[in-house]
């Protein structure tokens, strides 16, 4: 039954249509004939589209992970951002994922806490997802259509930030409440129903939050290493979008590259960033995770892969894109234009994320940072291989090579293809990024350090939702 529903919400996910104007903040209209289990189920798979779909890849690009050469990538690529590019996005997080949300807090806070626990939980990993690609975002007066509050207010991002950590704090104590009608099992497609799990995967959000504000707050460092005590240790607690095989659901990355294999492929310069940095022609000396991250090069997509090591990427100074670079590849479930995919996992929050973390926590306070650092490249490598290497080859970081350089640097390689990597980018400025020389966002100021604010916003809530230049930061990227 789970996997019959898991399919069927999946694909209503995909087909869905998009909203506007008041839709975005009202409450569906009949919750009560929605039960728990099912709504649960739902928000789980918004979710999965929201960390794991586009704009993911949007981050990957803004990240220097891949480069995109063909199909809508190529304007996005050019930093070429429309304020209709992200209207579906938007409806996505607020309308289908995080509505939701409020209504399962509402309605079962008194009856079912663990159902609002994680409702909570949820919420604040939704709106930390708006927050940082939009900044101040609708948060206070949101969800609130039945109230006749239509056009909701945008919160500063500070309390933003501050109301995903009582989200937080109000989801772990939910969890720990012992009475519950019903329990979550099944439905909870992230974790069982287990409440344990649950409660570090919080912990854990709260210290990324937490360091988020590294810029703003100087209690940043030690509230993170206070929050990962209670976190994620266990690679087998980790949050992971699932995509088991038994049901055939792809991720997304994968997907998307089977479908629009000529779209996105290797940047050049992530490409070179996991080569021999002594000798980048060396075909036998590299990162492990290229192996898993990419396929190999080939010059034609409907031949096989070359038997030998090979990994090229796109430079994205060339206009034209090199057509024949490396695509995505295994570690998102992509064999080839010519072959099935792979159902594979995709992480949301994971062990070797909090050891970067207190890496960068630790360097913040002066404290050697070697041991955190070295295991989040062993974490990452072992995750990225499926156990088939421990990383302990690249992991040498000695207490005084384990600069915040070395950790932003080995943190980007390590969460490729997450979000989080174009908000570490923006957050740090580590690693200096390349960036596309004449295209219409380089001109003004390069990468965009935001989305822009979508048309169905601007349309429907016009008193309060203002575009906002690309190339403005939002507030916890500004010193």
């Amino acid at each position: 039954m789970k996997n019959n529903i898991y399919i069927v919400l999946f694909a209503l996910l995909l087909v869905s249509s998009c909203k506007k104007g008041e839709v975005l903040y009202s409450s569906p209209d009949a919750p009560a004939k929605v039960t728990p289990q099912v709504m649960l189920t739902s928000i789980e798979v918004n979710t999965i589209q929201n960390t794991e779909g586009d704009l993911a890849r949007v981050a990957a690009m803004y990240s220097d992970q891949i480069a995109g050469i063909s199909g809508q990538y190529s304007y996005i690529q050019d930093y070429d951002l429309k304020t209709l590019d992200f209207d579906n996005h938007w409806v996505g997080l607020y309308a289908t994922t995080m509505g939701d949300c409020k209504i399962m807090i509402d309605k079962y806070s008194a009856t079912d806490p663990a159902y609002a626990g994680i409702a909570q939980i949820l919420m604040a990993l939704n709106l930390g997802i708006a927050t940082d690609l939009w900044g101040d975002v609708p948060y206070s007066e949101a969800f609130q259509g039945q109230t006749g509050v239509f056009t909701a207010k945008y919160d500063a991002q500070a309390d933003v930030i501050a109301s995903i950590q009582s989200l937080l704090d109000q989801g772990i104590a939910n969890l720990a409440k012992p009475d519950n009608i019903d329990i979550p099992g099944g439905d909870d497609l992230y974790y069982g129903g287990d409440a344990d799990k649950w409660t570090k995967a919080a912990w854990t959000l709260k210290a990324r939050y937490a360091n988020r504000v590294s810029l703003k707050d100087p209690n940043s460092a030690a509230n993170v290493l206070a929050y990962l005590a209670n976190g994620i240790t266990d690679p087998a607690d980790n949050m992971e979008n699932p995509h088991p095989a038994a049901t055939n659901t792809q991720n997304q990355w994968g997907a998307f590259a089977q479908q629009a294999f000529s779209y996105m492929v290797a940047n050049k310069f992530f490409i070179e960033a996991l080569m021999d940095p002594t000798d980048p022609t060396n075909a036998t000396k590299y990162d492990p995770r290229l192996d898993y991250y990419f396929r190999q090069d080939t010059a034609d997509y409907n031949k096989a892969p070359l038997t030998t090591s090979k990994y090229t990427g796109s430079d994205i100074a060339d206009e034209t894109g090199n057509p024949n670079a490396s695509t995505v590849g295994k570690y998102f479930g992509y064999l080839g234009p010519d072959s099935d995919l792979v159902a594979k996992n995709f992480p949301v929050i994971t062990s070797f994320e909090a050891s970067f973390l207190a890496a960068e926590a630790k360097s913040r306070l002066g404290q050697d940072a070697s041991v955190d650092l070295n295991n989040g490249i062993k974490g990452s490598v072992t995750y990225v291989t499926g156990g088939a290497n421990d990383g302990s080859s690249i992991a040498t970081y000695t207490p005084v090579t384990a600069t915040l350089t070395n950790i932003m640097t080995q943190k980007w390689i390590a969460m490729f293809g997450q979000i989080e990597t174009y908000n570490d980018i923006r957050r740090t400025g580590i690693p200096v990024l390349q960036v596309r020389p004449g295209s219409a966002g380089a001109k003004p100021g390069g990468i965009p350090q935001r989305l822009p604010t979508p048309q169905n916003e601007i349309d429907g809530n016009p008193a309060n939702a203002k575009f906002i230049p690309l190339t403005t930061p939002v507030w916890w990227a500004t010193h």
